[in-house]
């Protein structure tokens, strides 16, 4: 039991070191574990007597389809937006009204104001030079990752037993049973997550998407699917759609179209963070949601956006492990490996001894 332990256990330290050893593609193998699950999840909703290869390949492909969607609007989209912006912010800067609305104002607000537009427009140039700097100078390293990624989900979500045959050449010397059990209740667990983001991704885009028609906001089905495919980044999926959402809503609507666009984007977050995520995901999960919280800013601290991603994910993990290995050998197999009990079973007791005891008390 040890040993089988203790390689499960190097096999873990093995894989989170390569996220540091090899960056790109440890991290682009890791997303695509996620995208082969996304790919997995609908089978599990759907008649056995519809063939499961199928139907990974179909949602696969709506899957990228949607993504090459968002992808092929986001650009012309964001240039159109931009320099919508910019024309209605020099018209605003240029025709007086802005000068005058300013002057009503107390000196030390005013000269505020300006400073804060004055830092906000120099930002903006910055942040667009930095990304078309970036962009410039690894487009052969995203294309190479996002091919990577679409071949490796398709090859791990058709190979998705491939652990469970690899076992007895993984982990030599082991409890071949203990293991093959613990990997199938980890993916088991992993799926339960994936099927637990996907019912919040939609609620999400389904409001941001409701939500930015009955604003009148143009693109409201790209925010929608924007929103969504997102919301896989945990608690910051809304934050990424709420900037080109802000700025179609100055555009089309003006101020007061960027207010309603901040009321309904803050609705959808809060309605995540204190509702979807506690209730959904925590409960699927079977992890208390301050805990994952506080591990999606900790590993964020530590990789970044693929920390975000890979949190609860790792979180997981630790959770089987724990369960299945630490407590199970230290309470022997009295001990029930979940965690909405976390207590201990009571033996049973046979109707004789019931019937000793309560002689004895009587006698007591």
């Amino acid at each position: 039991m040890k040993k089988t332990k203790f390689w499960v256990l190097g096999y873990f330290v093995a894989v989170f070191m390569t996220l540091f050893l090899f960056p790109t593609t440890s991290r682009v193998l890791g997303l695509a574990f996620i995208f082969s699950l996304i790919i997995n999840t609908p089978a599990q909703f759907v008649s056995r007597k519809i063939p499961r290869g199928a139907l990974n390949i179909v949602t696969g492909i709506a899957l990228l389809s949607f993504m090459f969607f968002l992808i092929y609007s986001v650009i012309p989209i964001t240039i159109k937006g931009v320099r919508s912006l910019s024309l209605e912010l020099d018209s605003l800067f240029n025709d007086g009204t802005f000068d005058k609305w300013l002057e009503k104002l107390p000196p030390f607000i005013s000269e505020a104001i300006v400073d804060i537009v004055d830092s906000a427009s120099q930002w903006l140039s910055d942040a667009a030079i930095m990304v078309g700097q970036y962009v410039a100078s690894n487009i052969t390293s995203l294309i190479t990752g996002v091919v990577l990624l679409i071949i490796a989900g398709f090859v791990i979500a058709r190979k998705t037993n491939m652990i469970q045959k690899s076992v007895p050449i993984l982990f030599p010397g082991c409890d071949q049973d203990k293991v093959s059990s613990f990997f199938h209740s980890l993916y088991k667990d992993f799926q339960t997550y994936i099927g637990g983001q996907l019912i919040i991704a939609l609620i999400v885009g389904t409001i941001i998407a409701v939500g930015s028609t009955f604003l009148g906001v143009p693109n409201a089905i790209f925010l929608g699917l924007l929103a969504g495919i997102t919301n896989f980044i945990p608690y910051l999926g809304v934050i990424i759609t709420s900037i080109p959402m802000i700025v179609l809503s100055f555009v089309s609507k003006g101020l007061w179209g960027v207010v309603g666009a901040i009321v309904l984007l803050v609705f959808a977050n809060q309605l995540e963070i204190w509702f979807l995520s506690p209730k959904i995901l925590s409960n699927r999960v079977k992890i208390n949601w301050f805990i994952v919280l506080v591990s999606i800013i900790g590993f964020g601290e530590l990789l970044g956006v693929f920390g975000v991603v890979f949190a609860v994910p790792i979180l997981i993990f630790v959770k089987r492990y724990w369960m299945d290995f630490v407590l199970s050998e230290r309470s022997g197999s009295n001990w029930e490996s979940t965690i909405e009990t976390g207590t201990k079973k009571v033996k049973e007791v046979s109707p004789q001894l019931q019937e000793e005891n309560q002689t004895d008390s009587q006698k007591g």
